[in-house]
């Protein structure tokens, strides 16, 4: 297995930001890099040295270590370069074989990275190998997705972020429970029996805890109805399914240029209120005589005079009542 950290992936790592959010979030991080599931290249495909540096903006004295340990440079000149020359000479020293992407991730901190880097570019970072697609045709990468996605859901867990009885409630207990070998069956059963007090959520997934769960029901099972709504989506790791705004695709065109398409109205929706009628917003606001609301004072009054009763229109609108008021 990958250690892109540089640390051995039997010595687990816990976050010293304290149970919650941010610590979940730094621990799956370093998870991921640990097990191979991401490669320290791949973090710098997402964050560049440039990237890097110019989150450490504030920390000056974080910058200028990386700098001197990786670069050879001396801390007191290191500490002298800006975010951007800092980002550039690191981006020479890799390019130029001086370090590698290894030693860059490795002395960029677990927890400086959940600090400074952006959550839901981190967490695009996290998932981007797509676990959950992992076929047992590849056993190994089969494997590796399996063991992450169940410490996805331990820290979680352990990180107060979800609870027992949501994990349990997401899943549906008799669909997970036909996917459980009877081995796995007969515990449940045994310690249900041995409970003198009610059998819990937390009693059942603690006698199937989630290594065993990512071993025997589907992963993109657990992804969908854990991981993704109770977790990501959650606790804003990553944006809500259908709420991201539209984005433009460009056309290119025979000549080889490219179209954007605008993201102005079409000249028919110019022309149409949001009813579709071709009303615009302005003649929302205009009263036909049709819609005046008429006193019984003056339909009377109108009946008296004309051979043709007067319509009295009983519809009420917010127009109409704004021209009641004026």
């Amino acid at each position: 297995m990958a250690e892109s950290s540089g640390v051995a992936a039997t010595e687990p790592f816990v976050s010293g930001l304290g149970k919650g959010r941010e610590a979940f979030h730094s621990e799956v991080t370093e998870c991921c890099l640990r097990i191979g599931e991401r490669t320290a290249e791949d973090f710098l495909r997402h964050f560049t040295c440039s990237k890097i540096m110019s989150s450490l903006a504030s920390r000056p004295m974080e910058r200028a270590r990386i700098i001197s340990e990786l670069t050879g440079v001396h801390e007191k000149v290191a500490h002298k370069l800006s975010p951007e020359n800092a980002g550039e000479t690191l981006q020479i020293a890799l390019d130029e074989g001086v370090t590698t992407p290894r030693d860059i991730v490795r002395l960029f901190q677990p927890d400086d990275r959940q600090r400074y880097l952006a959550r839901h570019e981190l967490w695009a970072f996290d998932v981007e190998g797509q676990p959950w697609k992992a076929q047992p045709s590849n056993q190994l990468a089969y494997a590796r997705a399996q063991q992450y996605t169940a410490y996805i859901i331990e820290r979680a867990i352990e990180n107060l972020l979800v609870s027992h009885e949501e994990i349990v409630a997401a899943l549906d207990v008799m669909k997970f429970a036909a996917w459980l070998p009877k081995e796995l069956l007969g515990r449940i059963i045994e310690a249900s029996l041995k409970k003198s007090d009610k059998f819990t959520e937390e009693d059942l997934l603690t006698t199937v805890p989630p290594s065993k769960l990512a071993l025997h029901v589907p992963l993109d099972y657990l992804w969908d109805k854990v991981i993704v709504p109770l977790i990501a989506e959650a606790h804003d790791y990553a944006p809500k399914r259908g709420g991201a705004a539209e984005v433009a695709v460009p056309e290119t065109r025979a000549d080889g240029d490219v179209d954007w398409p605008s993201l102005r109205p079409s000249a028919e929706g110019d022309n149409q209120g949001s009813d579709g009628t071709g009303s615009t917003s302005d003649d929302a606001d205009v009263v036909g005589e049709d819609e005046i609301i008429e006193t019984d004072d003056e339909v009377r009054a109108e009946a008296s005079a004309s051979a043709s009763p007067s319509l009295r229109k009983t519809g009420f609108s917010f127009g109409a009542k704004k021209a009641q008021k004026s």
